[in-house]
């Protein structure tokens, strides 16, 4: 049998979700609550709101045209391409979904990215998939006090090297129209600069 407790999460879960189309709860859908119980439900829903960090995640809602420079090693010389990105808002404001495509080499490229603010954990987190591998990334990061840079940390194995990648990716407002995203790789020999791209709003 389902724990109680996973029960009333589940429909303070629901809650949240009516509350958000607009539509009060049948009273008589409520399951019997203790006063415990139902302090739990309001936390449940108090963290389940859309706060200050997802107004800084607001601004990336939009039409993307990146250039896009690439190092395969430190003193290596960047590939240079462009991709085109499309931001968008799902689960009520709650997360980002990023659609993003391009090309590498005469390769069709396409990636995709989920990310958020925890609210519980207090930190960004993203998860990224693309059609040049199978693994899933995870990162978790923070932001400075004005939303106007953030900081994405991961790590993952090197199936093919062998060993660990240490990963970071800084995103860096410029204006309202621009910013960068940097990304930094350490393969167990020191931190280089692997990525840049500049983003322009279309």
């Amino acid at each position: 049998m389902m724990d109680r407790r996973i029960v009333i999460c589940l429909v303070a879960c629901s809650l949240i979700l009516v509350a958000g189309a607009g539509q009060a709860p049948a009273q008589e859908d409520m399951p019997e609550m203790t006063p415990e119980m139902q302090a739990e439900m309001e936390a449940w829903m108090k963290l389940a709101q859309p706060g200050e960090h997802h107004e800084h995640l607001a601004p990336f809602v939009g039409k993307w045209k990146g250039a896009v420079e690439m190092w395969m090693e430190p003193a290596g010389e960047p590939i240079r391409n462009e991709n085109m990105a499309e931001v968008s808002w799902i689960m009520s404001g709650r997360f980002l979904v990023w659609e993003q495509t391009g090309d590498f080499g005469g390769m069709p490229w396409e990636g995709m990215a989920i990310e958020g603010y925890n609210n519980g954990d207090q930190r960004y987190e993203s998860t990224w998939i693309d059609n040049f591998g199978t693994l899933m990334v995870s990162f978790e990061g923070t932001c400075s006090n004005n939303g106007k840079s953030r900081v994405m940390d991961s790590e993952f194995n090197d199936v093919v090297a062998g060993g660990t990648v240490q990963y970071k990716g800084v995103y860096t407002w410029i204006d309202e129209d621009h910013f960068t995203y940097e990304a930094f790789m350490d393969k167990g020999k020191g931190e280089f600069k692997n990525l840049k791209i500049t983003y322009e709003r279309q």
